[in-house]
């Protein structure tokens, strides 16, 4: 499912009048749009602004190639609601690092940087706003904007693999290095490095990427070698876990050996007579507490202490 359909009708794309800042005057002129007040996020004391879905844009800067299990975060927004709120920047602070988009948003007060899976789930449940953290500092420039939004996509741990090593890629370009992104993220020089090899894959081993086929260990392994010995190197591999899993399975299934059967035998055998023991003792302690009890209690008492015992 491609973003547009996931989304449905998207503020992005609807036409209707907008307000425009004086910084954006060219590009209200250029859309046609007329002015009218933009919508202000709303809350009660304490409580996150919230802004009505039809006021916000996803980001085109999306790492993520597809919207996947909107239904699911649908369903999870109507029955849990909007736990955490999603993070956006206004259009006109967007629209000075990204001029380029002025047409296609035309609709929207904001941008979401982080949230874009949440707002299209919201406008399936047909949710009316949503509780969002405004923060043009992350618009500064067209490079914290792209840092921000994929930085973000790369810890949501749900990311697709193939779309998480796209965002490291753009990050590598912004950072201008793997050890700087590495850095940046918490992360070691060598994570980044096995996420970014998944690029390097033939198509073919790409998709199988894509429909979970291909373990990912596998994938980054031989990601990092020539094309041409990919195919190969992942046959192996994929063979290598195969027989080892069969070896697991053969052993489970095996009967013990004679050696492990007197093994067993053995420890059962000292485990009984230790119980044997423990039995013999138990009876001379016994034995001995009553002759105690005897030599210091009269008859009567011995008679009130059994009665005792038995109740």
């Amino acid at each position: 499912m491609s973003k547009a359909d996931a989304l449905g009708g998207s503020a992005t794309f609807d036409a209707v009048a907008q307000p425009m800042s004086s910084r954006a005057a060219s590009f209200a002129a250029f859309a046609g749009q007329a002015n009218e007040p933009p919508a202000s996020p709303t809350a009660a004391h304490n409580e996150t602004p919230r802004v009505p879905i039809d006021r916000l844009a996803p980001n085109p800067y999306n790492p993520r190639a597809t919207l996947a299990a909107i239904e699911e975060m649908a369903d999870s927004l109507t029955g849990k609601g909007v736990i955490q709120p999603i993070t956006a920047v206004t259009r006109d602070a967007f629209l000075a690092a990204h001029p380029e988009h002025a047409s296609e948003l035309v609709a929207a007060d904001y941008v979401v940087v982080d949230g874009n899976r949440r707002l299209a789930g919201a406008k399936l449940a047909g949710l009316d706003d949503l509780p969002v953290h405004v923060d043009d500092s992350l618009a500064e420039d067209a490079d914290t904007l792209l840092e921000t939004a994929l930085t973000a996509a790369v810890q949501h741990e749900d990311l697709e693999p193939l779309d998480e090593a796209r965002a490291l890629q753009r990050l590598v370009e912004v950072h201008g290095s793997q050890r700087a992104v590495a850095r940046s993220l918490g992360k070691s020089s060598g994570w980044v490095t096995q996420r970014l090899a998944l690029l390097n894959l033939t198509p073919e081993l790409k998709q199988a990427v894509s429909e979970k086929t291909m373990p990912l260990d596998v994938a980054r392994t031989v990601g990092q070698l020539p094309e041409q010995q990919q195919h190969s190197a992942a046959e192996q591999a994929l063979k290598q876990r195969a027989s080892k899993k069969r070896e697991r399975t053969k052993k489970a299934e095996q009967p013990p050996s004679p050696r492990a059967e007197r093994a067993a035998y053995q420890a059962a055998e000292a485990a009984e007579k230790q119980s044997a023991h423990a039995t013999a003792d138990s009876g001379d302690e016994l034995q001995a507490l009553a002759k105690e009890l005897r030599s210091r209690l009269t008859a009567e008492q011995v008679e009130k202490l059994i009665e005792l015992l038995k109740a």
